[in-house]
């Protein structure tokens, strides 16, 4: 049927936050993200690890998951994530990507979504290539720089895919921008 909406738990194989592999692509654009700088550790876009809770907390909200640094901790004491203890202080723990990770996957299967990621899922679009394609958008039409992406203000085109498994394809216009619909009759 056409238009039946599918559950969350129905686009289990599918991720709509923002993926490591396109993370890690995307954010490697800044200058300095692979290289240690002061704050690091707490950083959402540095690319050096491990991260204090902060630092994880910041990551997965800017991947577009909600989180606090009381919830992380939590899944940490359930043994869902193990980041470990810093060295002389059993407080702060240190999180690595994968556990980053395995946070980012509890928290979208439990719905801890942004309205991002709740957009690319309803849409069926893969958060990376959003935020590929805004920056593209921005950089073409002269919209400045932004980490993640933001629809207000711009025409967005959003193409479904052919095939379910995949996801659809989403770009970018200025304001003003005439666009045709293209039935698939």
């Amino acid at each position: 049927m056409p238009n039946e909406v599918m559950s969350p738990m129905e686009h289990q194989t599918k991720r709509h936050y923002w993926l490591r592999d396109d993370f890690e692509e995307l954010i490697r654009v800044i200058p300095g993200a692979d290289f240690p700088m002061p704050n690091d550790a707490n950083s959402s876009s540095s690319l050096v690890y491990p991260k204090d809770t902060k630092g994880a907390v910041a990551e997965l909200k800017l991947r577009g998951l909600r989180c606090d640094g009381a919830l992380l901790t939590k899944l940490a004491e359930d043994g869902v994530v193990n980041p470990k203890p810093m060295a002389g202080s059993e407080q702060i723990l240190l999180w690595d990507r994968a556990d980053i990770d395995a946070a980012a996957d509890w928290l979208y299967d439990n719905e801890h979504w942004d309205s991002w990621t709740h957009f690319c899922w309803a849409s069926n679009v893969r958060f990376g290539q959003a935020v590929k394609a805004h920056r593209v958008a921005c950089a073409r039409y002269g919209l400045g720089f932004n980490l993640s992406f933001d629809v207000l203000g711009l025409v967005t085109v959003i193409e479904p895919a052919t095939d379910p498994d995949d996801y659809a394809r989403i770009r970018f216009y200025p304001t003003g921008t005439k666009v045709e619909a293209k039935g698939t009759e």
